[in-house]
């Protein structure tokens, strides 16, 4: 068995800043703080560095109870936030996904993501993906500051089933330098896909990842073609 784990904000879908605008509304509503912005780029962070570095900005230091509160407000508003914002998924997401779960292709799909473990079933729910993906392998962004610790996290998991995982058995989809940088971190292949990314190829060259494909292919057949290479 080889394992795919994917990202999902510009790798699997575009929630058009539903996430984002959610957590900007915790903000106010919670620090009554009007027009918050953040002060860092956020494609590729995880959750826990987002709320620690608001927080941080707002009031100089993040206790853990901050990060806590702040984030159980997100998780209430995000469900209406993603219905009020008109995001989508990504090109051939739905067919490449539905091809994995349903054929006998050798690959198993888990969740590498920043999002934390409720925001990522709220998003993957709401867009009708949820059912793709084995949870009990997967990591999220509640886990560390440093993505890279969500793929040791998930590498563990996979040894526990298999002590004979080898790394090259994993491939690391998403859209940012954060996901090349995760699979660095265990010897494990990084495949960006630029649909939905914020970078654009030169940039994401500069970071040596195993490959990169423009979107997924419109048949799944040559994804796996790909993935096989």
């Amino acid at each position: 068995m080889k394992y795919l784990l994917w990202d999902i904000d510009g790798t699997l879908l575009l929630s058009a800043r539903a996430g984002i605008d959610a957590l900007r509304e915790a903000i106010r509503l919670r620090y009554d703080c009007n027009d918050f912005e953040f002060s860092h780029e956020l494609a590729g962070c995880t959750d826990s560095h987002i709320v620690k570095k608001a927080i941080t900005d707002l009031k100089g230091s993040c206790k853990s109870s901050d990060a806590a509160g702040l984030m159980i407000l997100y998780h209430r508003l995000l469900p209406d936030f993603l219905k009020s914002h008109p995001g989508y998924l990504l090109p051939n997401v739905q067919n490449v996904l539905s091809y994995l779960k349903d054929n006998d292709t050798g690959y198993r799909s888990a969740l590498l993501t920043g999002n934390a473990g409720r925001a990522a079933r709220m998003k993957l729910s709401h867009y009708g993906i949820e059912a793709f993906f084995d949870y009990s392998i997967s990591a999220f962004g509640e886990l560390s500051e440093n993505r890279s610790v969500l793929a040791e996290a998930v590498f563990q998991k996979l040894y526990v089933q298999n002590p004979a995982i080898r790394a090259e058995e994993i491939t690391i989809i998403g859209d940012t330098p954060h996901d090349i940088r995760c699979a660095e971190a265990i010897g494990a292949r990084s495949l960006i896909i630029l649909a939905g990314s914020s970078y654009n190829e030169e940039e994401l060259r500069k970071y040596n990842p195993w490959k990169i494909l423009p979107r997924l292919p419109d048949d799944s057949n040559d994804f796996l073609s790909e993935l096989s290479q």
